[in-house]
């Protein structure tokens, strides 16, 4: 093992079963004494929750929509089968092997509440599926709209429009499908990876800056960033306009798409770049954004570090898995054998991490995403004791800083 991983691999092995139940059912009374996660706070949502995860494929209108669950059926191997979408990839359909009980019955211990989950532009809903079925696990109901787009160049501006609509059409869905009765829809958090984390961002009300773009822009050097964050955005500014019905605004903020019944959101390697800091005040809910230090995909400065920095809610939390890249909150590809079919350079920029393990990623991305669900939803205690700044000091592989070192 890379001595660089040795720390975090330690801290994610040690005692995780001594933080007792991770409330799946929320906050001791009060007149009881409040249990506590430690001495392991900083493990304390790595292991599953108490739940098996349940999976059925929903149709909401001509939105398709992936369903993990709480059941207290035992999972199994499943075989996910999702449609690739991005241009020249492997033929369809192809595989994804989770764990899982197929379309078995929820729990009937909730109300639950909801997490929607948005994938990576042109990706699908089973790229994280470990993360889903971990959330599912400690008693969420992830709902995952599959968004249609394929390739950036064309479909970014169109998608940057309908992704926010999925996510408005999802929770109504909640409210009004077969799952209503056991989900908690007063309690409603957006997750989302990459594009998926623009799309969480978007969900929460922040709002375009393109005149904060373009000033931006000039000093862009990099032409992956210009060819991609740049020139798409600033040369389809009236197709964006006429997507949302309005003339292209002369400067300032563009109207906002977002869904007043998103509580919370957690943008994971987010795109933030197209709200700028203006932008981003916008967002008042509780905000975690997490992503690797030298991510590539969604540069840093322009993706987890912004988010953090610029959004208006007072409780937000920032995580740098050091060194790291764009793919950590996605499966391994051991469980997606459709990525053997991959050009050579793309199976590895997907696959294969520069700094991070993939498993012990996956812990790191489990436990805050779990924690900051638990905390900013419900209040749960062990979560807000698990989300102390304090426990993260002294581990070199993660940069961690939350809104109270802000004050």
């Amino acid at each position: 093992m890379n001595p660089a991983r040795c720390t975090a691999a330690v801290l994610l092995a040690l005692g995780l079963t001594a933080c007792g139940e991770p409330a799946a059912d929320g906050p001791e009374d009060s007149d009881q004494t409040p249990i506590s996660c430690a001495p392991d706070c900083g493990t304390a949502f790595v292991e599953p929750g108490t739940y098996a995860a349940g999976y059925q494929v929903l149709q909401a209108d001509t939105l398709e929509l992936k369903a993990w669950y709480p059941t207290k059926d035992p999972a199994t191997a499943i075989e996910y089968s999702v449609n690739l979408k991005f241009p020249m990839w492997p033929s369809n359909p192809s595989t994804i092997f989770g764990e899982a009980a197929l379309d078995a019955p929820v729990a009937e211990d909730g109300p639950f509440p909801l997490v929607v989950l948005s994938h990576g532009f042109s990706g699908n809903p089973e790229w994280y599926r470990t993360l889903a079925e971990h959330l599912a696990s400690h008693g969420y109901v992830v709902l995952a709209p599959e968004h249609t787009e394929s390739d950036w160049a064309p479909d970014v501006v169109p998608s940057s429009i309908s992704r926010p609509a999925d996510i408005s059409a999802t929770i109504d869905f909640a409210e009004d499908g077969p799952l209503s009765a056991f989900i908690d829809t007063e309690l409603v958090a957006v997750v989302g990876h990459s594009y998926g984390g623009y799309t969480a961002l978007a969900s929460a009300g922040a709002q375009f800056d393109l005149t904060g773009l373009a000033e931006r822009c000039e000093a862009v050097e990099d032409e992956f960033v210009a060819g991609y964050f740049c020139a798409p955005f600033l040369e389809q500014q009236e197709t964006l306009a006429a997507g949302l019905g309005i003339e292209v605004p002369e400067s300032g903020l563009w109207p906002a798409l977002g869904d007043e019944r998103v509580d919370a959101i957690a943008a994971l390697a987010g795109d933030a770049y197209l709200f700028g800091p203006d932008g981003l005040a916008s967002v008042t809910v509780p905000t975690m954004a997490l992503g690797g230090t030298q991510d590539s995909g969604t540069p840093w400065d322009w993706g987890s570090a912004m988010t953090f920095e610029h959004v208006g809610s007072s409780e937000r939390y920032l995580v740098g898995m050091e060194g790291g890249e764009h793919f950590l909150p996605m499966a391994d590809c051991a469980d997606q054998p459709w990525t053997a079919g991959l050009p050579e350079f793309q199976q590895g920029y997907i696959c294969n991490d520069p700094a991070w393990d993939k498993q012990e990623a996956l812990d790191v991305v489990h436990h805050f995403t779990t924690a900051f669900l638990h905390a900013s939803l419900q209040q749960d205690p062990v979560a807000v004791e698990a989300l102390d700044p304090a426990l993260y000091a002294d581990i070199a592989e993660i940069s961690y800083s939350s809104s109270d070192l802000l004050e």
